[in-house]
């Protein structure tokens, strides 16, 4: 309804944007220039985040851009126990899981020798992991000889930072080469973001009014998926009052029904 009425071509605020849309500010680039670094110079990787800020969208973004001599796998089932994350990860590479770790180990090892470049692991929801996961993905990416071209990048919630400060990670976080910690949206970043994600979807920049992509800002704390949820209730609620822009009223309004 609101699409029509705004005349958009798409969703404006979709939390599955295609990669082509994502809105690549300094956050990004900066989280994406140590990403490229892991893949050309490093081994373990770890990005951290609050839920919402755009780690799934840094990680689109990094996967699509992958040179032709890295291959990636990706994989966010962390709630499994050990051997059920090293079984998954080894039927992404394409082998069909054998028992016993020593097995699974051998597998990961000789799927990655197989790749024409280096194998990098992506594991998301790295907060979720148990202990004997985080030191088996170490011990992946410990061989004091090059075993196989292999890398790991973890991405989690801020949890996770405290997890591997735990004296039994130690040796994981002292292997970490490089690290970004991805943080919500500044006022301004969040102002750009919205004109910005209003422009790609085909509508004008000034549909919502200055103060009230400050107030959005506020409300969301500048976390993205905040904001995609908000902004896209600020623009049915327009719709449904037949307004042609987001003002004052029309944002207390919406967000009467975010305190219920």
């Amino acid at each position: 309804m609101y699409q029509e009425h705004f005349k958009l071509k798409r969703q404006p605020f979709s939390e599955h944007a295609a990669v082509s849309s994502l809105w690549i500010d300094q956050r990004m680039k900066e989280a994406l220039a140590r990403l490229t670094f892991l893949v050309d110079h490093a081994a373990l990787g770890l990005v951290t985040g609050p839920s919402g800020v755009g780690k799934s969208a840094l990680l689109k973004c990094f996967l699509d851009k992958l040179p032709q001599r890295c291959e990636a796998v990706y994989c966010h089932l962390t709630h499994l126990p050990s051997s059920g994350l090293l079984k998954v990860l080894v039927a992404q590479m394409g082998e069909v899981p054998r028992r016993g770790k020593d097995r699974l180990f051998e597998q990961i090892y000789q799927a990655a020798k197989r790749v024409e470049g280096t194998q990098l692991l992506v594991i998301d929801e790295a907060h979720l992991l148990d202990g004997d996961a985080l030191t088996d993905l170490r011990l992946l990416v410990s061989s004091a000889i090059d075993v196989a071209p292999l890398k790991i990048l973890l991405v989690g919630q801020p949890a996770l930072r405290a997890v591997l400060k735990r004296s039994q990670h130690a040796d994981l976080l002292n292997r970490v080469n490089v690290q970004y910690q991805l943080r919500p949206f500044t006022k301004e970043q969040t102002g750009c973001y919205i004109d910005i994600q209003m422009k790609q979807a085909g509508g004008p920049e000034d549909v919502f009014d200055v103060s009230v992509k400050e107030l959005i800002h506020d409300f969301t704390g500048g976390v993205a998926r905040q904001i995609n949820n908000l902004a896209t209730a600020c623009l049915l609620q327009a719709s449904a009052c037949n307004a042609i822009r987001v003002d004052d009223t029309i944002f207390r309004h919406t967000t009467n029904e975010f305190h219920v």
